[in-house]
């Protein structure tokens, strides 16, 4: 096991020596880790899935369909750095990371989404006139998308200006990756800090969870944070498999999410009475389904140099993105790959109840090497340290960390001073860097 140093002096990189990255992760725990890993190096692919179905998102899926964009959002607005005396990125950044309020009167709520769309709302004070233009123009596209749907009663509470931006954008180009392109050049983020989404699709993207007693929870936000609204709630998937032209809904196919998930409670939820025993992707009868990986990932990890799984939500945000054909492969066999390094999460969640460090070490490890069988007959598993290289863990963390079983398994433990937050052990920003820094360089 090592220590990590209490302080890593700056360390200026030649051209040939900088690190590049490639993170998995989901969008709000990450958050934490993008400064940290943009000090370090702007050369970052994050890797994020798109089954999110939480927040705004929801009604987006139910009245739009198309692919979970919430975490892809989510940093993108992270990335956006903002410079001293830079008054109209900040305002940039303001609005696309504005939500609508979640409590009050409906209508009023509507009219403050009329205000931004308009181009009258207090929020585009400081954003010059062809800039407010560009982004207004696929707001105005995503409203006229919503109007087109009007019978769905789109619901703006808690909307996300940033998602509706992305999805206008989406539609209007009728690409993801297009409106991703779009979204970074008008917020001026590095070139090279790149947000990839796991699958390059325009369609709805789901994932279910089998419970080692044989039982099946359907939908991300079900699995990791059940709404608590009442039942009688738009559905969200009543039409999220339908085709946006479609002028009706010809089908009624199993409703994969019982109930709306536009406004939910992270931090009040129930364990899972079972073990998650693995996570796959259905389809909207809640088949499985087998989609094929954004080719922009592997290129990542056969040419980055450190592959990071993030902190976060394990089996809804880590874990759909290695199960695809043709990660596991990759990761192990990559020649540039010289470290794989899992941050631990301080405390478990409601996916990982009494999980010790080596469930997640084993979870990792099942999830790629299941990605072995899409390569037709493929006769060996790799073993752990072809996949995970490095543990960094907290010294007051609530997770078991057996670090002599994990040391077997020829991969470095290395722990670091936490803190606290609402009571849970977290990481903090200088003293990652520091071992990240060390570690990476």
């Amino acid at each position: 096991m090592t220590e990590s140093t209490p302080y890593i002096s700056e360390t200026v990189f030649s051209d040939s020596l900088i690190p590049s990255l490639v993170i998995f992760s989901g969008g709000t725990a990450c958050n934490l880790m993008v400064n940290i890993l943009q000090d370090i190096t702007t050369d970052v692919n994050y890797v994020i899935g798109l089954s999110d179905n939480g927040g705004s998102t929801s009604e987006i899926l139910r009245v739009l369909g198309g692919p979970g964009i919430g975490d892809i959002r989510s940093r993108l607005v992270r990335l956006i750095k903002v410079k001293k005396g830079d008054h109209e990125k900040a305002a940039i950044k303001n609005i696309l990371s504005y939500r609508l309020p979640v409590e009050g009167n409906e209508m009023d709520i509507k009219n403050e989404w009329l205000e931004v769309v308009e181009g009258t709302h207090k929020l585009w004070q400081g954003i010059s006139q062809e800039k407010k233009e560009a982004i207004r123009g696929f707001l105005v596209h995503f409203q006229t998308e919503i109007l087109k749907r009007a019978r769905k009663k789109f619901d703006f509470r808690n909307g996300s200006i940033g998602n509706f931006f992305l999805t206008g954008a989406r539609l209007f180009l009728g690409s993801l990756e297009s409106a991703i392109f779009i979204f970074a050049a008008i917020t001026g983020i590095s070139e090279s800090s790149k947000v990839i989404p796991i699958i390059n699709t325009n369609h709805c993207v789901a994932i279910a969870a089998e419970l080692d007693n044989g039982s099946i929870i359907t939908g991300q936000c079900e699995i990791s944070h059940p709404s608590q609204e009442p039942q009688n709630s738009p559905s969200n998937v009543d039409n999220t498999y339908e085709h946006l032209n479609s002028p009706t809904k010809t089908s009624n196919p199993t409703n994969i999410v019982k109930k709306s998930n536009l406004i939910f409670d992270k931090s009040n939820v129930v364990s899972l009475n079972r073990r998650i025993c693995r996570i796959y992707y259905i389809n909207e009868y809640g088949q499985e389904i087998f989609p094929s990986v954004n080719s922009t990932v592997l290129n990542g990890l056969l040419t980055k140099s450190t592959l990071i799984y993030s902190i976060g939500s394990l089996y809804t945000s880590i874990m759909p993105c290695l199960i695809l054909r043709g990660i596991g492969k990759e990761i192990a066999e990559s020649t540039t790959l010289k470290y794989k390094i899992l941050t631990l999460n301080g405390s478990n969640d409601r996916e990982t109840d009494k999980f010790t460090a080596l469930d997640f070490i084993t979870a990792i490890v099942d999830g790629c090497n299941s990605s072995l069988k899409f390569d037709g007959f493929w006769p060996k598993e790799y073993p752990a340290n072809k996949y995970i290289t490095h543990l960094i863990y907290l010294d007051n963390s609530l997770v078991k960390v057996g670090v002599p079983e994990i040391e077997k398994l020829g991969i470095e433990c290395i722990k670091v001073k936490g803190t606290l937050q609402d009571g849970q052990p977290v990481f903090t920003e200088g003293i990652l860097y520091d071992v990240l820094h060390e570690l990476i360089r």
